[in-house]
């Protein structure tokens, strides 16, 4: 029988794996609007690239996640 720590420590454990895949994607699905402004002609300056809202990490490191729009 699994104790409440293992089984608390696990999930956390899986959180953080779908965090860092979150991050991954979210990386691709910005490259891909980079990619699409550009087949559309349009421009990739520095006004249409910029994150809307910062996010802190929730372990309260230093590290901040961008959120695009």
């Amino acid at each position: 029988m699994t104790n409440i720590y293992d089984a608390i420590k696990e999930k956390e454990n899986q959180i953080a794996i779908f965090q860092a895949q979150i991050s991954g994607l979210q990386a691709e699905i910005e490259a891909l609007r980079v990619a699409a402004r550009i087949l559309e002609g349009g421009s990739v300056g520095s006004e249409s690239a910029r994150p809307v809202a910062v996010q802190s990490s929730p372990n309260g490191g230093a590290e901040k996640k961008r959120v695009w729009p």
